[in-house]
């Protein structure tokens, strides 16, 4: 098959497509899983010296896996949607054979023999994985600004951060470095990068998808889920990756579904509900993206309402920092005094915050997560609403800092508003909704009950098919 016989006749076409088109070309015998995964690891080529949203490129096995694909594509036995389609794999999950850092000069030589449970079942599906994205050391910041890897920038202007944990993987797809990523999200790192980079990224509801070999930050907080540039590809992507695994502790054994069913249903006669105090610590610019997406939900034939199921609640957001604190020092113990130091300064000090926390606090840190989980569930249960509306991030990107040993200014944390949905372990999806003056995207939240994240897709799909922000590239898409 030849580049000209591909249905989007070029290569840059080719990085334009959703997984759900390339997926239906390949099924049709019209896209070549070798010219696409070829296509990608130019692309990667060309832009990763300007984004490094790669750590390590894959460019033989991703050859070999995608050759397998085709084959398979040749005999009629296409494993599904996914088979033949190049993804990014954050530096987080473990791939066998494959250095697998946790974002952190602690783990430079650390080789696993297993991949983790979520590339697993990636691979299951027949995806391509073509490279290891960039993330914060450890997880444990919101810039993917990295001491020992360099900072990831961001397509869309490269002075600006990409958002993190996963900014490595928000910056892949924004760039055309892949057509789908995965990401962890402890407090914001999959939603934080979707909304700065202006693609699509769900954390599910939690037990939904494994962390089974995937680098712990928060066992009480932390998700594994998609990213990609559309919300059916991020349906299409956690088809594969739902399921219980007995590997992770907190996986929950759950009815599987098809989440790509009924996402066409629309959201007329729906109810969502704003919470005001997180939309008020807003810029005026996403104050403005996020109204208008509202408008645009009520013209579809939803019904928009004020809930306030925090109040009273003094400063929610020190929760997960102060859990993942205690948590991640437990897990990285043995790397916090290592001489020569092997991680940031920065990082260094919040483990060793953690070590400083009495149980009987943490202990009461988890009674309050309870308490909080059960508001949010209560505040859409009890009052029937069908979802909670919020901006993504209170702000677009900013410049990446020079000093990434320097703490992440507080006010620019992306749990400002995302975190509130990892304590009540619901469903929580951002999708781009606008741009500000700077042309710098904004996004839009869609959160749900726990076990709703079908609904949570079918509401954000019914958004996304009503606009064009997730059909917009930037500059350095061309």
């Amino acid at each position: 098959m030849t580049m000209t016989q591909t249905r989007a006749g070029t290569k840059t076409d080719m990085l334009h497509m959703s997984i759900a088109e390339a997926g239906a070309a390949i099924k049709a015998g019209t896209l070549s899983p070798v010219d696409l995964t070829k296509a990608v690891l130019e692309r990667i080529k060309a832009t990763n010296p300007m984004t490094n949203s790669y750590v390590l490129v894959l460019e033989e096995s991703a050859l070999a896996e995608a050759a397998a694909s085709e084959a398979r594509q040749q005999a009629g036995t296409l494993l599904g949607p996914l088979d033949g389609i190049p993804m990014g794999i954050k530096d987080l999950y473990d791939v066998a054979g494959y250095v697998t850092t946790n974002g952190t000069g602690a783990h430079r030589f650390r080789v696993p023999t297993v991949d983790s449970t979520p590339v697993a079942r990636l691979r299951a599906a027949g995806a391509v994985i073509v490279g290891k994205t960039n993330t914060h050391e450890l997880a444990m910041g919101g810039t993917t600004n990295n001491k020992h890897y360099g900072p990831t920038h961001n397509p869309w202007n490269l002075d600006r951060i990409p958002g993190g944990s996963s900014g490595g993987s928000g910056s892949a797809l924004a760039a055309g470095e892949a057509l789908g990523a995965l990401g962890t999200d402890t407090g914001g790192s999959i939603r934080g990068p979707a909304s700065y980079c202006g693609i699509s990224g769900i954390k599910p509801t939690y037990g939904l998808s494994s962390r089974a070999g995937v680098g712990a930050l928060s066992h009480t907080l932390d998700h594994t889920g998609p990213m990609a540039r559309t919300v059916l590809d991020c349906a299409l992507m956690l088809n594969a990756l739902q399921g219980y695994d007995p590997a992770d502790l907190d996986s929950v054994d759950h009815p599987t579904e098809d989440f790509t069913a009924g996402i066409d249903g629309g959201i007329a006669g729906m109810t969502f509900a704003v919470i005001p105090s997180l939309v008020a610590i807003s810029t005026p610019d996403v104050k403005a993206a996020f109204e208008a997406s509202l408008a645009k939900l009520e013209s579809l034939g939803a019904k928009i309402v004020n809930l306030e199921p925090l109040a009273g609640i003094d400063d929610y957001r020190g929760l997960v920092q102060n859990i993942s604190a205690v948590e991640t020092n437990d897990y990285n113990e043995a790397i916090v005094n290592q001489d020569p130091p092997v991680i940031a300064e920065v990082i260094r000090k919040r483990l060793v915050m953690g070590r400083a926390v009495p149980a009987y606090l943490y202990s009461r840190m988890l009674d309050n997560r309870k308490m909080l989980e059960q508001r949010m569930q209560d505040g859409l249960l009890k009052n029937g609403y069908d979802a909670y509306l919020l901006p993504s991030t209170p702000m677009t990107a900013f410049p990446i800092d020079p000093d990434p040993d320097r703490d992440e200014t507080p006010g620019r944390m992306r749990g400002g508003i995302t975190s509130i949905f990892n304590i009540a372990h619901q469903p929580s999806i951002s999708i781009p909704n606008g741009f500000d003056p700077d042309g710098l995207p904004t996004g839009l939240l869609i959160s749900g009950a726990q076990w709703t994240d079908a609904k949570v897709m079918r509401i954000a799909h019914a958004y996304q098919m009503a606009t064009d922000f997730h059909t917009k590239r930037p500059p350095l898409f061309a």
